[in-house]
């Protein structure tokens, strides 16, 4: 048989696998270890030398990036690629829900809700049962009952607790009860609805498994038990699966994530050829010497060794700071000397966090150093109060059934809808067994009558005129004309700077629909609003943009950075405590995959650090921390305990006192966050500090305060333009908040932003 062209370009261990047409495969394969590569090859070998149609084919990944770069690469190698299931798992079943759910009782129009939505409906429905759990409590058993295909009777035999159990099945069911009210489902409900469709309705499935022929699941081992049965039944007729994963990397088991899947793989297609890959293209020999001695402390784990015929590379380096500041210190520092010698750019640098908490000292030190840099994982830019309240509107005119739309929209312009009137509209709906939109929309037939009757007819004017405007309309024009005509940015106002910035996220929501609009041509807003609801802030990440990447390492999986740093290495938060006091060794193996999964995104230099002190808010002093017994396993000869110096000391007193004087006089725990981002500046300025740096806090003059007054327009080369929202506040370092068009808020010290003042 002649060589394959497209598969000369693999390696031995990847050809392997990628040769192969018919039959079950598993893969192992270690971090960096080229498996998107294996894949596409496989894909494109598969299509342009097979004759594979692609309309057989479907690959899932675990993200929109992911998918989105498997896309591009398979564009390049062959015709026909558009014509793939190329996606994630909830966009998929997404896909085959907008065709198929009106089998299951819902309209094909269905509304997805996310956390936001979600937490809502629960704090409704739980008020009428009497129990002490809280609203997340509740929402991670759901969540939980239905990774694991369990509807609330089923689940209810998991919980001993009478008490808890009757609770938690009443919320879930009330809570199923709103979803179907709603034509909604959640995130989970993708999956299972897509479960449910395929068992209740065998000639469906026989449908979609005649359609995908073929296919590819990456990052098998974060598969959770639904989604491992839905790729079951897809691949039940022809068996031709290919899995990639690699169980060193499965750090998701608390969302539901089971590594035990890939030893399901093998005994429900018992004839499947398995293959490892174990030679990484991305990191140094060093960094990959390290993660291997790591990950060989797990029991639970199919035996293989990383190796690489990359340079051996620098030094892995280990800092251990007196405290949390002067790692941060640390941190910015080494990013400026490297990017100022013209060793790399802001882009390549990420600083990898166990918790979204530690990013806050980590910061004000970026900010210091004039370092550009965004945070992933935070606040998402869909999540924001006034992009709801817009957004609502196109989600009643896609699915009139939406209630949490319905509450947002009769709130937002105010309509002088009261909350009386909104409960009257509530009960209605609940008597006659209606949306609330069929209510409002219907007002005399539902026997409502004066003031509020004429401000719902007005509504349902509204409504009547859009939806006619729906269909004539571009994308983009429809969402501006909803904007017009509702008011948003009429009711937003323009009394202030928080106000203007609303106003111009809304001006960001009609760019995201017109970029959406040119990339998917003949898209429609159900089609727009579904890929928001599915997209997380990490898929947007832009390789042009010159920014440090701040992230957890959770969110960090997938990705690879020229530089990373990973602080607060130390027992009790890497790995965190509750795994090391819980007792089960499959937590602190799950800690180790984590801190595996950070290390190996390091391609050329890696920087671990460990605070030796924390700060304890209890006994308001500072304390020695343990090192992280990951650090001690990955390098032989690191001293474990703490030695503090003379200087150290001193500066202790100093760090300790400023923060008990704060907190004596402030009551409110809120006011914590500011303290810290001020009572460190007063530590960098003290004669004791031991750190070195080039680039040390001095004062500056007072004469200069009143320039950065509040609503002062500001130039900074690169964050760009922006009003100053809170004038210098008075003390060394001269802080003044900023909102910038681009990045939005930021707390700069005017010692190094070098503003400009705009006439």
């Amino acid at each position: 048989m002649e060589e394959s062209v497209i598969l000369r370009n693999l390696n031995d261990e990847q050809k392997l696998p990628a040769s192969i047409l018919d039959g079950a495969i598993l893969v192992t394969a270690g971090a960096g270890s080229g498996k998107t590569r294996m894949l596409t090859h496989r894909i494109a070998h598969m299509v342009s030398e097979l004759k594979v149609s692609p309309l057989n084919i479907l690959a899932i990944t675990f993200t929109n990036k992911a998918a989105n770069e498997m896309k591009e690469r398979l564009s390049k190698m062959i015709e026909g690629a558009d014509y793939m299931w190329v996606c994630t798992f909830h966009s998929m079943c997404s896909r085959i829900l907008r065709y198929n759910i009106d089998s299951l009782g819902f309209t094909k129009s269905f509304s997805i809700y996310g956390d936001t939505e979600k937490s809502r409906i629960i704090k409704r429905v739980m008020e009428s049962v009497k129990s002490d759990i809280n609203a997340e409590t509740y929402a991670w058993h759901i969540s939980n009952a239905k990774n694991n295909l369990l509807s609330p009777e089923k689940y209810s035999k998991y919980i001993k607790d009478p008490k808890k159990c009757f609770a938690i099945t009443k919320v879930y069911q009330d809570y199923e009860a709103e979803l179907f009210k709603a034509n909604a489902l959640d995130f989970d409900d993708l999956i299972v609805k897509t479960y449910e469709l395929f068992t209740k309705f065998p000639e469906v499935l026989e449908m979609y498994q005649n359609k995908f022929k073929y296919i590819f699941v990456d990052e098998f081992q974060d598969t959770n038990t639904a989604q491992y049965e839905l790729v079951k039944l897809l691949a039940g007729k022809y068996k031709n699966i290919l899995a990639v994963g690699d169980e060193d990397q499965c750090i998701y088991s608390w969302r539901g994530a089971q590594v035990e899947n890939v030893k399901r793989f093998t005994k429900d297609f018992p004839d499947c050829k398995i293959f490892k890959l174990e030679q990484n293209y991305r990191s140094t020999k060093k960094i990959i010497d390290v993660a291997n001695k790591l990950i060989k402390n797990n029991k639970n784990r199919i035996e293989k060794n990383l190796w690489t015929a990359n340079d051996d590379g620098t030094d892995i380096q280990i800092n251990q700071p007196y405290c949390d500041i002067d790692e941060a210190e640390l941190i910015a520092e080494k990013i400026e000397q490297l990017v100022s010698h013209g060793l790399a750019k802001y882009s390549d640098f990420a600083i990898l966090l166990r918790v979204n908490s530690q990013s806050r000292v980590i910061e004000e030190k970026l900010l210091n150093y004039n370092i550009p840099y965004k945070i992933y994982g935070g606040f998402k830019f869909f999540e924001r109060k006034e992009i709801k309240d817009t957004t609502a509107y196109l989600y009643l005119l896609a699915n009139p059934n939406d209630t949490e739309a319905t509450n947002r929209m009769l709130q937002f312009p105010k309509k002088g809808i009261g909350d009386i009137s909104i409960s009257l509209i509530r009960q209605k709906a609940e008597e006659y067994g209606v949306s609330e939109m069929e209510i409002i929309c219907n007002a005399e037939k539902y026997q409502i009558s004066g003031s509020l009757k004429t401000k719902l007819d007005k509504i349902k004017e509204t409504f009547d005129e859009l939806s006619k405007l729906k269909e004539s309309l571009s994308l983009e024009e429809f969402v501006v004309t909803v904007i017009e005509k509702v008011g948003i940015k009429e009711a937003i106002g323009n009394k202030n700077e928080d106000d203007l910035n609303k106003q111009l996220n809304v001006d960001d929501l009609v760019k995201s629909v017109a970029e959406y609009a040119s990339a998917n041509e003949d898209a429609t807003i159900e089609d727009f609003l579904q890929s928001v609801t599915l997209m997380r802030d990490i898929d947007s990440m832009n390789d042009n943009e010159n920014f440090v990447t701040m992230l957890t390492v959770h969110s960090a999986k997938g990705l690879e950075f020229d530089t990373v740093f990973m602080p607060g290495l130390n027992d009790g938060l890497f790995p965190l405590s509750r795994s090391i006091n819980s007792g089960d060794p499959n937590e602190l193996e799950e800690e180790r995959r984590l801190m595996y999964v950070g290390v190996t995104r390091a391609k050329r230099r890696l920087f671990l650090s460990r605070p030796k002190l924390k700060y304890n808010y209890e006994t308001r002093r500072s304390e020695n921390t343990l090192i992280s017994r990951f650090l001690t396993e990955m390098f032989d000869n690191l001293k474990t305990k703490s030695t503090i110096t003379n200087g150290e000391i001193n500066r202790l007193n100093v760090y300790d006192n400023n923060i008990n004087n704060f907190l004596l006089n402030n009551k409110k725990q809120e006011s914590l966050d500011h303290m810290m981002s001020t009572h460190i500046n007063v530590v960098n300025v003290s004669n004791t500090t031991t750190t070195s740096s080039s680039n040390t806090i001095g004062t500056i003059n007072a004469s200069e305060y009143s320039k950065y007054k509040k609503g002062t327009l500001v130039m900074h080369n690169h964050f760009g333009k922006g009003v100053v929202t809170v004038g210098v506040t008075d003390f060394a370092s001269a802080f003044v908040t900023i909102n910038f068009e681009t990045v939005g808020i930021k707390t700069l010290s005017l010692k190094y932003a070098k503003l400009e003042i705009i006439d």
